[in-house]
């Protein structure tokens, strides 16, 4: 990926909008590359003055007489209570108002019956999820086939800003079989991967932010059964279709390494 190709991906990119191969070849020219690099923290920059609710734009009056000067002409009475309202030029307020209580109410019931949850647990269960099939059906399972953990970890020293723990548990029935590259939640992260039988487990591992303890977390969604924890000062994700007592045995293993 040269810079034109990063300038026209970086927009998306900074809002979590692209493929996953994409994104991390944006990431990949980033890394190598300081004038992208300045391009992306200009748009943080943006993007954080836009969210700050301090910030207002009054449109000018001007630009408000040009809009109605290309739109059908209108009776007296309509321009009238156009200009007497600034906020919605082609609504009147009761109906805006009763638009914006049906909008209301029907993110309250998404909220309430899950639908839609934007919490960061349920938001990265989700991802770590659909990482895990994705990296099934695209036949991109491993980027480092092996099951030897000496030869996994330093692959992931070249390629990551960190070092994850990569261990090895065939004697409890769980196989290291490589590991890869991926990304999630705007990050690279390692996928360390292993085998129960014939079932695929993937960890995922990336630095903490907040570099502490949690306890393990478990989730069930759509057949798949996910265990969070952070130890060590990385997070962990492990998910996998396997039952989840194995799933919960083979998390105990890795946060008595970890």
């Amino acid at each position: 990926m040269n810079c034109q190709d990063c300038h026209d991906f970086i927009d998306a990119y900074l809002d979590n909008e692209l493929d996953l191969s994409t994104a991390v070849h944006v990431r990949q020219h980033m890394h190598g590359c300081s004038h992208c690099q300045e391009l992306l923290e200009s748009r943080k920059v943006v993007q954080t003055l836009l969210g700050n609710p301090q910030i207002r734009f009054e449109v000018p009056a001007t630009l408000f007489g040009k809009i109605q000067s290309v739109l059908p002409a209108a009776s007296s009475s309509t321009k009238q209570q156009t200009r007497a309202r600034s906020g919605f030029p082609w609504f009147s307020v009761p109906l805006a108002l009763a638009a914006a209580v049906i909008v209301l109410l029907g993110l309250a019931f998404l909220y309430q019956t899950g639908i839609l949850d934007r919490s960061p647990g349920n938001r990265l269960e989700t991802e770590v999820i659909s990482n895990h099939v994705r990296s099934l059906l695209a036949t991109h399972l491993l980027d480092v086939p092996s099951t030897d953990q000496h030869t996994v970890k330093p692959w992931f020293a070249g390629k990551l800003k960190f070092s994850p723990p990569v261990q090895d548990f065939a004697e409890n029935g769980f196989r290291l079989i490589g590991g890869r590259l991926d990304f999630i939640d705007g990050r690279e992260v390692a996928a360390v991967v292993y085998q129960r039988n014939k079932h695929v487990i993937n960890l995922f591992i990336w630095p903490s932010e907040s570099n502490r303890s949690t306890a393990a977390q478990t989730y069930a969604k759509d057949g798949y059964n996910v265990v969070h924890w952070a130890r060590g000062g990385f997070e962990f994700w492990l998910v996998s279709d396997v039952n989840a007592q194995d799933l919960r045995d083979f998390s105990e293993l890795e946060m008595q390494q970890s």
